[in-house]
Order: structure tokens, then C-alpha cells, then sequence
């Protein structure tokens, strides 16, 4: 088939939307034909200078366009307008927004506005010739309130492609409640009838399985793990990332690191979570993890790195800097960074993506809770006999029973690390398979 891509997240720069945005696409193009590319760079909170007034006709966007000025005058026209309407926040799908919970108005502001918003011209379906539509479904539907934008996005563009006649599989999802919001019905609603019209709905673990059938009421769902999974013989082939002076991203180069970052003893990393938490409060978080940072040298003796995962683990910079712990970059190669998390000792965190890549080598973890249920459904997934989910923001009682726990996986040793890959050897196995339902 011919196939449209969409939600190629790699843009972002996270680990995890970099890692299974790569696996699923390569997954794609096993049998498959990708044609277009729909990127996630301007899904999320971050529209881009998008520029749409509804004031105004057709014809005088492509007439924008025109002048050598307009990139300039759109960004200036875009804040403007952001200020007026939303002097707080983001446009949170306002009326100068492309993108509409009233999915057919959506799309007709997109072939409306899209020749004076060329970042985002990935997104005008009608310039591809396509077979199928994929779309990476990730993290992306928590279905918070506010509403996130970026499910919105993939629910137009699946829509779209429906109302055009194309195949749709929505693969590699998470379904999820905000433990943060009220359940948002009314994406809920939106997504069910979407969701209900594609040829395959694929979700990545049991909760989200659950989630599909009692809250969307949706009857044919499948379950494959998550396409990073796959990478397990990328993450454990004979490449060894032994010294990080070879890898390391441009943000954080430095003369000291050039020393400091050395793979070849046994090591612990470190990263932030994706919950709310952490950015709500910035400096309780510096502070909280600053502690911990402490009681992981103390306790172990071992070289700590704190590991950027994610835009939202900016605030690592000064934990390491208060703690005298080396970063590792968010612009480090993604692999040389699975491969850095998959020869831990033990690896603390609230990620669900940077989890796998540790898990592919054998790397067990301690889990904080996240943004949804995604680091408790992993512990299923990988075999934890117990789900624990430690407190994003910690205290020294949190922290004490999480290096416990800690203790004993590193003491578990090589035994435990076999059974850990075991077990992602069979899931990389089951979430290859997905191939076989893309027809």
C-alpha cells in the first residue's frame, strides 16, 4: 500500500517520540509504501505561528504567501492574536485555531488556511496519493480537559482520510484518563465514532485495552506491544557506547564531560516524569530530586547520570549542577541513549519509553507515576510481580523505600536482567506482528 504516516513525533526531540516513531516507521516499511508524512512538531500545545482568521476569505492566503515578508508578519499576526484571545495560555482550539472539535470545520479551515501556514502543509491530505492512512496513536489521547490538541489533530486527519475513501489504522495507542482533569466525553464521543470506522484499532497494553471497550465502547481492538520493542537487537548488537564523549548532544557540551561521562563501571541513571507535577512546581522538583540525587550516591557508590528524556526534564539541569551529576543530553543519538539506559544498574523514572530502552538490555526500574496510567500498565507489561508508582515530587520517606527497592533489583544481578530480556525478546516478537494486520 501507499501509505500516509502520521504523528512521525521524531521532531520533538523526547526520547520516547524519537525511538517508537522510528520503530513504527520502519515496521511500516516492511510491506509498505510511505508517501506523505503528517510530523507532530505542531500537534501539541505547540501550534507553530499558525496564522487562520475566519474573518476573512479564501483567496487572501495564498495572496500572503506571496510576499517575502509573510513568515515575519504571520508570527507577528499569531501572537497578537494569541494575546487577544488567550492572554494565558495556548489557543486551546479557540476560533483562530485551523484545528475544531467539529471535525469537518477543522478541515476546512486547514484547505482554507494552509497555503499562509507552509509549516504545517503536511497536514492538507488532498496533495497525497495514498492508499492507507497509519497513524502512530503514542501517548496522544489522554483525554484531559482541556482537550489536547494533538488528539484532535489525529482525529481530523483520520476522519479526513475516512471521508476521502482511505484505510485508517490507528496502531501503537495509549487510551487513557488525566489523573489530573475531568474525563473530556466529549473527545470521548468524537473518538469512538472515529475510532469505530477504521479498518484496525491497535493498543499498546491491557489497560488501555480495557479502556477501549468500557469507556469507548469499541468492540474490535487489538493488542501489540509498543513498536519500540522491536528494537531490541539495535539496543543489544555489538555496538558499545563505553565513553559519552563520542555522543554527546551540542545542549550540554562541555569540557568536564569529555571525562565525566564513562559507561564502563556499573552506573544508575536518573530521569524526570511526565507528569504535571514537575512543571506545576519547578523548584520543589530541582529541590526533591537534588535529595534524591544525594541518597542514590550515598546509598550506592556508584556514578549517577541524570538522563533529558524529555523537554520537560529541563529542570535536571540545575539538579545537576546543585548535585555535581552529569546530564545526559536530550540531543544525544537516540540509540547511543537506549544504549546508555539499557547498561544501567537500575534506572529511576517516570517515563514510559526511556523504561523500554532500559528494559531491552535487561535494565530494571523504579517507577514514578506519570501523566496517565502508562508506567503502571508497563510494569504489567514487562512481568513486575508488584506495580509501585513512587511520588513524582518525593519525600525522604518516598525516597528511602524506592532505593530499597532499588537495592534489591541491583542485587538481583545478571538473574534478573536475563529475565527482563526474556521477556522483552517475546514482546518484541508480538509487537512485529503488527505487520501482518496492516493489509
Amino acid at each position: 500500500m501507499k501509505v500516509v504516516y502520521v504523528s512521525d513525533n521524531r521532531a520533538r526531540g523526547n526520547y520516547g517520540c524519537r525511538g517508537t516513531s522510528t520503530a513504527l516507521s520502519q515496521l511500516i516499511r516492511r510491506d509498505h509504501e510511505i508517501v506523505g508524512v503528517v510530523s507532530g512538531a505542531y500537534s501539541n500545545w505547540n501550534m507553530g505561528p499558525v496564522f487562520y482568521n475566519p474573518l476573512l476569505p479564501r483567496f487572501v492566503y495564498p495572496a500572503l504567501a506571496q510576499s517575502r515578508h509573510w513568515p515575519n508578519l504571520r508570527k507577528g499576526l499569531h501572537f497578537l492574536q494569541k494575546a487577544v484571545h488567550h492572554p494565558f495560555g495556548s489557543f486551546a482550539l479557540s476560533s483562530i485555531d485551523i484545528l475544531s472539535t467539529h471535525l469537518d470545520r477543522g478541515i476546512a479551515r486547514i484547505e482554507k488556511a494552509i497555503d499562509a501556514n507552509d509549516h504545517v502543509a503536511d497536514y492538507d491530505l488532498r496533495k497525497y496519493d495514498f492508499d492507507a492512512m497509519i497513524v502512530n496513536g503514542e501517548g496522544s489521547f489522554i483525554f484531559a480537559t482541556p482537550a489536547w490538541r494533538e488528539s484532535i489533530l489525529l482525529l481530523t486527519m483520520m476522519h479526513w482520510a475516512q471521508k476521502l475513501g482511505k484505510k485508517v489504522y490507528f496502531v501503537n495507542a495509549m487510551l487513557s484518563d488525566d489523573p489530573y482533569s475531568p474525563r473530556n466525553q466529549k473527545v470521548v464521543d468524537l473518538a469512538a465514532q472515529v475510532l469505530s470506522r477504521c479498518e484496525l484499532v491497535s493498543v499498546r497494553e491491557e489497560e488501555s485495552l480495557a479502556y477501549a471497550h468500557n469507556v469507548l465502547g469499541l468492540s474490535e481492538v487489538s493488542l501489540f506491544p509498543d513498536a519500540l520493542f522491536t528494537w531490541v537487537d539495535l539496543i543489544n548488537d555489538e555496538h558499545r557506547v563505553l565513553e559519552g564523549k563520542y555522543y554527546m548532544g551540542h545542549s550540554t557540551e562541555c569540557d568536564a564531560y569529555y571525562e565525566a561521562l564513562d559507561f564502563r563501571e556499573p552506573y544508575i541513571c536518573i530521569s524526570g516524569s511526565s507528569s504535571p507535577e514537575i512543571s506545576q512546581n519547578p523548584k520543589v522538583a530541582v529541590e526533591k530530586y537534588a535529595d534524591l540525587v544525594h541518597a542514590v550516591k550515598k546509598r550506592f557508590g556508584m556514578p549517577v547520570y541524570l538522563v533529558k528524556v524529555c523537554e520537560g526534564d529541563e529542570f535536571l539541569e540545575a539538579v545537576g549542577q546543585r548535585t555535581a551529576t552529569p546530564v545526559v543530553a536530550l540531543d544525544t543519538p537516540i540509540v547511543a541513549a537506549g544504549k546508555i539506559l539499557a547498561g544501567a544498574a537500575v534506572y529511576i523514572s517516570g517515563r514510559y519509553h526511556p523504561s523500554i530502552l532500559a528494559s531491552l538490555g535487561g535494565t530494571p526500574c523504579v517507577f514514578m507515576s506519570s501523566n496517565s496510567h502508562k508506567t503502571r500498565s508497563v510494569q504489567t507489561l514487562l512481568g513486575y510481580p508488584s506495580h509501585t508508582e513512587y511520588a513524582v515530587l518525593p519525600n525522604p520517606s518516598d525516597i528511602d523505600e524506592m532505593l530499597d527497592e532499588a537495592q534489591v533489583l541491583i542485587e538481583s544481578g545478571v538473574a534478573l536482567r536475563a529475565v527482563l530480556k526474556e521477556r522483552v525478546d517475546r514482546l518484541a516478537k508480538e509487537a512485529s506482528q503488527l505487520t501482518e494486520r496492516l493489509v
